[in-house]
């Protein structure tokens, strides 16, 4: 009996033991200098709204950069045990030559990773001003051309393109057996880029356009919606309406007040992006919850673009220990790069255009309706690639580059 318990009495001071030397080294490790540290600069235009744009469908003022924020936050929590130290600077301004010059002074203090929430222009000019071995993560620009024909190097695209968009909604319409198309589009550069990868895709999944129209109005459709709408999207029969209205100017009062009584997809209605409140399966709704906790609204898909791209470099930088642009680089497009996101499969990067593969939920306000791609969409290498430009529709072909 005294032999137990003196065996127990044991056993707890070793456990004491224990205990109190793990708590020594955590607290010593907090106050060592960590071993990597890499600098990640955010460069982006502020939103810009028409006052016709209603205040609850406005973008938050840091969209985007509250995802990169929520990254930064898991990649210290877990780096603060590796050695590895994350720190973000932001610059917001609508002046492409007040972002250069943030970035070149960011660039001679040793930051090589930058994130990007800039239009097409701007991306193209901050590229070619800084040095070759930086590396660009577009996260806020859809425009296919820098998925197809404008190439930029060293430059990922963690956001979805217009085209990876309205692919999905096109297999969707195909598996429904939904085939004739009323389209509706918004006159500005946005809506045209979309409404050309739209077109695109109808032609690519055998759809057919009813009737063609462009909303070139500046009416106030909030209370004469009921009105104007049915007599505007007039014509023979219809399956469905596809609305491109990038900028919330009138698609949001299609819905229910079209001539024929049916569904409205595309911008509004049943949409397509990279991300969605609603989505919370694979362990989503915990990345939801730590987003609205932070910052009391929920996680946008420009948000969840940029937490990708920081997720990337963390990802990297924890399997290399190392913050080197040429490795860090090289892994992420390499087969040995998988990142996890809360999507239901590993993500990778197509090395021909640098943009991030990842499944495309499909979604109304309400609710996640599927994730495309669905089966059936088959492909040789990854069904993935049925979504936006496969290597044999693209131009680029840019890495490696270094």
């Amino acid at each position: 009996m005294a032999e137990d318990k003196k065996c127990s009495n044991t056993l707890i001071i070793k456990s004491l033991f224990v205990f109190f030397s793990m708590f020594i080294v955590l607290g010593l490790s907090s106050s060592v200098k960590a071993e990597v540290e890499m600098n990640i600069g955010l460069l982006r235009q502020p939103s810009t709204v028409t006052t016709a744009v209603p205040e609850y469908l406005r973008a938050a003022d840091n969209d985007g950069e509250a995802g990169a924020m929520r990254a930064i936050g898991d990649a210290n929590g877990t780096g603060k045990f590796l050695g590895q130290k994350y720190t973000l600077n932001s610059q917001t301004s609508d002046d492409i030559n007040t972002l250069i010059s943030t970035a070149t002074s960011w660039y001679q203090h040793g930051t090589r990773f930058y994130l990007t929430d800039l239009n097409t222009a701007e991306l193209t000019r901050l590229r070619q001003s800084l040095p070759d071995d930086a590396v660009m993560l577009n996260y806020g620009n859809a425009d296919d051309a820098l998925r197809e024909s404008l190439c930029l190097p060293n430059t990922l695209h963690t956001g979805v393109s217009y085209a990876m968009r309205a692919d999905a909604i096109g297999q969707w319409l195909r598996l429904r057996r939904l085939n004739t198309v009323f389209l509706v589009a918004g006159p500005n550069a946005a809506d045209q880029a979309s409404l050309a990868a739209v077109k695109a895709t109808l032609k690519k999944f055998n759809h057919r356009v009813v009737d063609e129209k462009v909303w070139n109005f500046d009416t106030d459709l909030r209370r004469t919606a009921s009105q104007e709408l049915p007599l505007f999207t007039q014509a023979k029969n219809y399956d469905v309406v596809w609305v491109v209205d990038e900028s919330n100017l009138f698609g949001q009062h299609l819905p229910f007040n079209t001539w024929l009584p049916r569904p409205v997809i595309g911008s509004h209605g049943m949409r397509s992006d990279g991300w969605h409140y609603a989505i919370e399966q694979w362990g989503a709704i915990q990345l939801q919850n730590r987003f609205k906790k932070d910052f009391e609204r929920p996680m946008t898909a420009k948000d969840f673009a940029a937490w990708v791209a920081i997720r990337t470099l963390n990802e990297a930088v924890t399997a290399l220990n190392t913050a080197e642009v040429k490795d860090v680089q090289r892994f992420v497009l390499s087969d040995r790069f998988q990142l996890a996101a809360y999507k239901g499969r590993k993500l990778t990067y197509r090395t021909w255009n640098g943009q991030l593969r990842q499944p495309v939920p499909l979604f109304y306000s309400q609710a996640l309706v599927a994730t495309a791609p669905f089966e059936g969409f088959l492909h040789p290498r990854n069904e993935l690639d049925t979504l936006g430009f496969d290597q044999a529709q693209s131009q680029c072909r840019l890495y490696p580059t270094f």
